[in-house]
């Protein structure tokens, strides 16, 4: 899978917020939010590096093969 970049919906939008307001307990659901789309999209769920970056108006979610990448 080559890299992939998308604009988080306006749910993982508000996950990410209150994720990096410091509130706990959120990234199994925030990743959900991204496997929900990758199987919507008909793509391997797993392995993956994720990443989020933030835009003036919210997030892009960038999803990665994670081969190459050392544990």
């Amino acid at each position: 899978m080559d890299t992939l970049i998308w604009p988080a919906n306006d749910q993982l939008c508000t996950l990410l917020r209150r994720y990096y307001c410091g509130e706990a307990g959120l990234w199994a659901e925030i990743l959900a939010c991204v496997n929900q789309e990758l199987m919507r999209r008909q793509l391997p769920v797993a392995p993956r590096h994720v990443r989020f970056r933030r835009t003036t108006d919210g997030y892009l979610v960038e999803v990665r093969s994670a081969e190459g990448f050392q544990v």
